[in-house]
Parts: C-alpha cells; sequence; structure tokens
C-alpha cells in the first residue's frame, strides 16, 4: 500500500510541475502516465536492484515512451519527458549526503553520496541509450525507405 501511495504521490506531484512549467494542457495526461510509468518502474525495481539499475530502466522506457507520444501528439519529446522525469531525481539522497556532510557523519554521507550518483547516472545513461536506439530506428527505417 506504501508503495500505491508514493507512485500516486509521485504522479501528483508531477503534474504539478508540468502546470506551473506551462505545459500544454493537451500534453498533461501524458506527462501524468509518463509519471506513473517512471514512478511506477523505479519504485518496484528499487525494491530487487539498486539505485542505478532502477533509474537506468525506467529512463529507458521512459524516454521511449516519450519518443512515441511525441510523435503521436506532434509535440517535441522534452514536452513529456522533462516532467515525467520529476518521479526519477534523487531529491532525498542529495539532502541526505549534504545532510551528513554538514553533521560529519562521512559514512553516511559517502552512501548517501553513492547513491545520489548512481541514480544521476542511471538517468544520463538511460536517456542517452534510448536516444542512441531512436537514432538508429529512424536511420534504418530511412534507409529502408530510401532503398524502394
Amino acid at each position: 500500500m506504501d508503495l500505491i501511495i508514493q507512485i500516486l504521490t509521485c504522479v501528483l506531484g508531477t503534474i504539478g510541475f508540468a502546470v506551473t512549467m506551462k505545459a500544454p494542457k493537451k500534453a498533461l495526461v501524458y506527462i501524468a502516465l509518463g509519471s506513473l510509468i517512471s514512478a511506477g518502474i523505479e519504485r518496484t525495481m528499487s525494491l530487487f536492484f539498486n539505485d542505478f539499475i532502477s533509474c537506468l530502466t525506467a529512463m529507458i522506457i521512459l524516454s521511449m515512451y516519450c519518443e512515441i507520444i511525441a510523435r503521436i501528439i506532434k509535440t517535441p519529446t522534452t514536452v513529456t519527458l522533462m516532467p515525467s522525469t520529476i518521479p526519477l531525481l534523487p531529491g532525498s539522497s542529495i539532502y541526505y549526503t549534504m545532510f551528513w556532510a554538514i553533521n560529519g557523519n562521512k559514512e553516511l554521507m559517502n552512501n548517501y553520496a553513492s547513491s545520489t550518483l548512481l541514480s544521476g547516472l542511471g538517468i544520463a545513461l538511460g536517456a542517452v541509450i534510448a536516444s542512441a536506439i531512436v537514432k538508429f530506428i529512424y536511420l534504418f527505417s530511412k534507409k529502408q525507405d530510401n532503398n524502394q
């Protein structure tokens, strides 16, 4: 039950962020769904895997989803991708990294810093991998069109 509440809270926060950033109204439903996808995958996978794998997988799937939606609703990919990424950001681990650094507990600071870095790396690498896959598919389909 706690997992469901966390995911739904992420979705509500993402919608609030998207509205604040003046995302197009036609994209809000897709942004909410993207947030549900990213939060659901990341939170569920974090029960079994580390932060890197959880964020990497969630970001690859989210990026692919946003690429597809962008073509359907004819908007740039970033319109849905940026707000939908909010649930993946390692806010609490950044906070606790600084908290324990200020309070002088190096062991806990290192643990949280490691978590922060792994999450960030997973997000970045996931976006790059998904982008490369989309680019490859686009180039392959363009080459197929030219051969016909």
